[in-house]
């Protein structure tokens, strides 16, 4: 068959475009009558049209390496070639003779094509018998290319290799027999998670059908490779097997030469099927028959997991979360604070109060003090005064410990509290890249978890921030080990408003939990580290009947889930992406509920308080709860008009007087996080008259 030729898409040419446009404007604008190059108006034509014009050329110039890394970018992968299967017939031998299972049968060629009983068959003596066959995929051999030492070299076969196994719950990392580097046999991983730069070692790209050598991965300390890299002009070669699709097809009546009675192929059951190309993967993704290989968004990662795990119930993917408890201290926050400030201190370690600075009508910089808790509002003590150098103009303060360490920011110069004179910035943290190095917005720190005295610094200016680590010691931070990190503060701080998340008048951070403050607004947020991983929260199957009371061990995600799992994630997901499996933060609370029944004999009333409890606990299942039926949606707080929505339903329910749920605290409302579920762990429900 003939292949039909590709057309040029670069046939629009920048003049006969401009042409066109004046030859429309005297019917669609007839007031418009200087059509010369001179005129504003054909200025604006000429512009389009050579935007045009660069357009259609560059959609005409895109390689098949292009084309086929965005279509690996949606999931969509051409699929290998499938084997022909055929039924063959064998003639009497004069013996009676046993055929087993996978005896092998040629077709006589230069290239010979191998075929394979699918089953046990019994040829008698003066008889014929009939059975299945199937092509055996060839053995290929070949070159992929020559390394270039670079991370994460690409390197993809000729064909596509076929997998005749079966799936498994853990499939296999590498459809291919071997790879060789420079004659040495590497091994496949599922991931490269687990390897460091000397590890020989490669992960098959199933979404692209590419070899694929150690990658270089950022982290928060810089970049890191994972996995080995070949050596400059390796040759890097491959083993697998695939079929030949229909060019090689068979026809009935071919002869077959094996050692088994006389063979024929009597009928072509399926001709096989070549590989498909990227027109015909394109289509097949359009009509819906394509299954999702590669998971670029959140969502991804979930309709995979929901589509393909078999002991996953619900799945839940995060890139990040929201604080807990998203309620900005009262300290944060006007009154208690100015409506526009320009500096605040709040000490990193064990804070219980914050200091505002402003400036007043003055010109000068004063500053107010107020409890982050619900304490009164105290006039600030004399060494919360800035310095001299700062008393006109301060633009941060960094507070590590209450009252001991404080470091004021004032245009390129800065000084701690006991020092007498000011230090340029650059020189105090040298390496801060250029925009850091004067005007801050604003200067925070994280305590790291591991070290008392070792800090996470983040410096602020307009749209992004510098953040590395620094260790205090003898009043000084100090760099300690790796490099900073220069990122955009609406990407890493993703719950964050526009208004806040360009030029912030400072921030400060309260129990990990930073607070931005934009005049008379503060909004709380968690940092997202770039090295961030995803969170992959799983809902096992749970008990068919969703009104038994769920158990603390029903809702664990067992090892084969979180096996299943990583096996499905790790072949679908980006290069770079780290995934983090754990089950969900379910948040206890109990329900109370003042009904009223149709009777009040003492059978009728258990019968109500038993339904009551039934659609109580029905309506807050994790996995078929919700007013949806779907389960209880993520994240989603629990309030006393969820009580009563799950009990007006009920028939033996006449009225409910009285509804309310207690979680932790007795609070009025269960709060749940981002990432949570709700568990109804006890029903009281009083009956009464």
């Amino acid at each position: 068959m003939q292949e039909l030729p590709v057309p040029d898409l670069d046939d629009l040419r920048f003049q006969p475009m401009v042409d066109a446009a004046k030859r429309a404007l005297p019917s669609r604008s007839p007031s418009w009558t200087d059509h010369n190059v001179s005129d504003p108006g054909v200025t604006l034509l000429e512009a389009c049209a050579g935007r045009v014009d660069a357009l259609v050329y560059r959609a005409n110039r895109m390689t098949p390496r292009q084309r086929s890394r965005l279509l690996a970018l949606m999931g969509i992968t051409p699929m290998a070639a499938v084997p022909c299967r055929v039924v063959v017939r064998f003639a009497a031998s004069g013996v009676e003779q046993d055929v087993p299972a996978g005896t092998e049968l040629t077709v006589p060629r230069e290239r010979p094509f191998v075929l394979r009983t699918t089953a046990p068959v019994r040829v008698p003596a003066d008889g014929s018998a009939t059975v299945g066959a199937v092509e055996w995929p060839e053995t290929v051999t070949e070159v992929l290319g020559t390394s270039d030492g670079t991370a994460g070299q690409r390197f993809a076969p000729s064909r596509r290799p076929w997998s005749p196994a079966a799936p498994t719950p853990v499939p296999a990392p590498s459809p291919v027999t071997e790879v060789t580097v420079g004659g040495q046999v590497w091994p496949a991983v599922a991931s490269f998670a687990g390897s460091d730069r000397q590890t020989p070692c490669y992960w098959w790209d199933d979404a692209v059908g590419e070899v694929v050598f150690g990658p270089l991965v950022p982290f928060a300390d810089g970049p890191r490779r994972l996995g080995a890299v070949p050596a400059p002009g390796t040759p890097v070669g491959v083993t697998y097997v695939a079929c030949r699709g229909t060019r090689e097809a068979v026809s009935p009546g071919t002869e077959l030469v094996g050692e088994t009675p006389p063979a024929v192929i009597e009928e072509v059951v399926a001709p096989g099927r070549d590989a498909e190309d990227w027109r015909q993967a394109l289509e097949r993704a359009a009509l819906g028959l394509a299954p999702p290989r590669r998971a670029v968004t959140a969502a991804d990662h979930e309709r995979i997991l929901t589509e393909q795990a078999f002991t996953v119930a619900r799945a839940l993917v995060l890139d990040s979360v929201r604080p807990k408890d998203p309620r900005v201290p009262n300290g944060l926050r006007p009154p208690a604070r100015p409506d526009t400030v320009t500096a605040c201190a709040v000490a990193v370690h064990d804070p219980d109060r914050a200091v505002h600075y402003f400036v007043d009508a003055d010109g000068n910089v004063a500053h107010r003090q107020a409890f982050l808790g619900s304490g009164p509002h105290l006039p600030g003590p004399t060494e919360d005064d800035p310095p001299a150098f700062a008393a006109k103009r301060l633009d941060a303060v960094l507070e590590l410990e209450q009252d001991v360490s404080r470091l004021w920011f004032s245009d390129d110069l800065c000084a701690w509290t006991a020092d007498a004179d000011p230090q340029k910035i650059a020189t105090e943290f040298p390496g801060l890249p250029d925009p850091f190095r004067a005007g801050v917005d604003a200067v925070a720190a994280l305590a790291h978890s591991d070290s008392a005295s070792d800090y996470e610094v983040f410096f602020f200016r307009d749209d992004s921030f510098y953040h590395r680590r620094f260790t205090y010691d003898n009043g000084r931070l100090r760099p300690s080990g790796g490099r900073g990190v220069r990122s955009l503060i609406a990407e890493s701080f993703p719950h964050l408003s526009p208004h806040c998340a360009r030029k912030p008048d400072a921030v400060v951070t309260v129990n990990g939990v930073f607070s931005f403050i934009k005049g008379a607004r503060t909004e709380s947020t968690l940092w997202l580290p770039e090295d961030a991983a995803l969170r992959v929260l799983l809902v096992p199957h749970l008990p068919a009947d969703p009104a038994i009371p769920l158990r603390d061990a029903d809702l664990d995600v067992t090892d084969a889930m979180l096996a299943e799992a990583g096996a499905l994630l790790d072949g679908a997901r980006l290069l770079g992406d780290r995934l983090h499996a754990a089950r969900p933060d379910y948040r206890p609370f109990s329900a109370r509920a003042r009904i009223r029944s149709w009777a009040y004999t003492p059978h009728s009333v258990e019968e109500t308080k038993a339904a009551a409890g039934r659609a109580l606990y029905r309506y807050f299942h994790p996995t078929s709860g919700g007013p949806a039926g779907s389960g209880w949606p993520w994240g989603r707080r629990v309030h006393a008009s969820d009580v009563l929505a799950a009990l007006e339903p009920v028939p033996e329910v006449r009225t409910v007087l009285d509804a309310s749920v207690v979680g932790d605290g007795d609070a009025p409302v269960v709060e749940v996080p981002d990432n949570g579920l709700v568990l109804l762990t006890a029903c009281l429900i009083d009956v009464t008259d």
